[in-house]
């Protein structure tokens, strides 16, 4: 049986900054820190926009802020708001990282949305990467949002596990769950779907079943010879940005 603080270590690969690490921000971002209901201090990223709604993105399984950062760009060039997170563990972020935890975190930012900075659920749009759409569904299903965005999602981090090494049998032992496709239906806003067709750690198939299990209004954008970590270098993942996003939304 592999023990928890090394199935942590296989499956998330924090990176790690100083507390005096000063970000390159531009005139539109600042810092900030967010305090969980469990003690946790989350260091944030948020960026001001012209437009209404606010993007809450919550990032992949490896690096830190210092490196996501920039995929602000991609929200901000088109007018959002734009808030990302290091979850606990990661960057300048306080903590140890478990399911529940990072749950705590997604939280503490949807609050510091509607409580600091003023923004109404309905303005909320929800975004997961990778192992990040975990985080996203489950804040989704527990909330009001404009929309939730899932980006190389997975139906379960058991299942993709028993996919990637079936000989171990991961799923008896596996401690993180991220069962998104028992939470999915309990997202209430529409859902649009990223993967790259040639995605070889997260498979296309994953999107496929989510995207037929959930019963809500939904789209689905799949980038031929996109990969894991290129999708935002086709023009149809812009393009999908841009257009299917707002009208997707409504």
């Amino acid at each position: 049986m592999v023990g928890f603080s090394l199935q942590t270590k296989l499956i998330f690969y924090p990176g790690k900054l100083s507390e005096d690490f000063k970000f390159e921000l531009g005139e539109n971002g600042n810092e900030v820190f967010l305090q969980t209901k469990d003690g946790e201090r989350i260091n944030a990223l948020f960026y001001q926009g012209n437009k209404d709604d606010v993007i809450l993105y919550f990032h992949g399984n490896a690096g830190d802020l210092s490196s996501w950062q920039f995929v602000s760009q991609d929200f901000t060039n088109i007018g959002y708001n734009f808030l990302i997170i290091d979850y606990r563990g990661y960057g300048k972020s306080t903590g140890t990282i478990t399911e529940s935890g990072l749950y705590e975190d997604a939280e503490a930012a949807y609050q510091f949305l509607i409580h600091e900075k003023g923004f109404l659920p309905k303005n909320i749009i929800i975004y997961g990467r990778s192992i990040g759409t975990g985080v996203a569904v489950e804040l989704a299903s527990r909330h009001e949002t404009k929309g939730l965005i899932l980006e190389a999602p997975y139906t379960s981090l058991k299942k993709l596990a028993n996919q990637k090494v079936p000989f171990l049998l991961p799923s008896l032992f596996l401690k993180f769950h991220f069962n998104n496709i028992d939470k999915v239906n309990a997202v209430s806003s529409p859902i649009l779907f990223f993967h790259g067709a040639e995605d070889s750690l997260i498979p296309v198939s994953h999107t496929d079943t989510l995207f037929e299990k959930f019963t809500g209004k939904k789209m689905k954008v799949i980038i031929q010879r996109g990969t894991h970590n290129d999708l935002d270098s086709f023009q149809e993942y812009h393009k999908a940005l841009l257009n299917t996003v707002p009208d997707l939304f409504q």
